[in-house]
């Protein structure tokens, strides 16, 4: 019993021995010492407080400097607005004076081309109806003047003669007139496109209030079935350019209404829009300023 009792503290003390050398190989070493700080004292202190002054007033100086050129470059900034402000106008001025002979030739066209499809309409209606009807109307002179038995033998004549020349009227002039009239149409579309993109308007007159800022009125007339100071005919189109009057429609319109004398002594008279409207533009083609 004594022997496993020595046994046993001996392994104790060797397992406490290992134990303590494998602390000792991985413990850290102990840190080196810092140095010590050096004494601080009223002189290093002063001269600490003086550096940093020093610069602060750099930095302040500095500042100033950054801030008068900021100054100055905001200052340039503002006269470069001004004077592009100042200038944006002049160049749309300088546009639309440049724009203008542009702007009326494109006007003169549309109302020749307009006037020319009028006409071209007129013709076709005046050589396929009214030609065929005063040829059938010769044709009967000449027949009447015929004796009655040349007109029992010749009648039948007479009748194909007269289907014959409305047949080659039908195949020869309306296939042509039709192809004008296209034609018309065709270039008055492309004309349209033209004036949307200039932002040119056709002024809307007829059946409408007459408008002393936009019409001039030619003449006056009476109509029951309109209301009075109405536009029942335009007889020269009038025309916008970005909201701007190029030219005064030339209208007939209605006469105003008639107002008992009490009424007139007492009211402004109704008729003061016609009034203004007569000789309201003097010029047609000028710009209203």
């Amino acid at each position: 019993m004594a022997l496993d009792t020595e046994d046993i503290l001996r392994r104790f003390q060797q397992w406490l021995t290992q134990t303590s050398q494998e602390l000792e190989q991985t413990a850290e070493p102990p840190p080196a010492a810092e140095p010590s700080a050096p004494p601080v004292g009223l002189l290093q202190l002063i001269e600490a407080f003086t550096a940093l002054r020093h610069e602060l007033k750099l930095q302040t100086k500095s500042a100033r400097g950054l801030e008068d050129s900021l100054q100055a470059a905001l200052g340039g900034l503002d006269g470069a607005i001004e004077q592009f402000r100042g200038v944006q106008p002049q160049e749309t001025a300088a546009a639309e004076k440049a724009a203008r002979p542009m702007v009326e030739s494109l006007i003169e066209l549309d109302e020749a081309l307009r006037r020319g499809e009028k006409a071209a309409a007129a013709t076709q209606r005046r050589l396929l109806e009214e030609t065929p009807q005063r040829l059938a109307e010769c044709l009967q002179q000449r027949f009447a003047q015929l004796s009655a038995w040349r007109r029992w033998r010749c009648r039948r004549w007479q009748a194909e003669v007269l289907q014959l020349c409305r047949q080659q009227l039908d195949e020869t002039q309306a296939p042509v007139l039709s192809l004008l009239t296209e034609g018309y149409q065709l270039i008055g579309a492309r004309l349209q496109r033209m004036l949307t993109e200039h932002r040119i308007e056709r002024l809307a007159c007829i059946g409408r209030r007459v408008d002393p800022t936009r019409m001039k009125v030619i003449e006056l007339v009476d109509a029951p079935d309109a209301a009075p100071e109405t536009v029942v005919d335009e007889l020269r189109p009038g025309y916008v350019w970005r909201g701007q009057v190029v030219r005064y429609a030339e209208v007939r319109a209605t006469r105003a209404a008639v107002q008992s004398a009490d009424a007139d002594d007492n009211a402004p008279a109704e008729d003061a829009g016609l009034s203004s409207a007569f000789g309201g533009a003097e010029t047609d083609g000028d710009f209203e300023r």
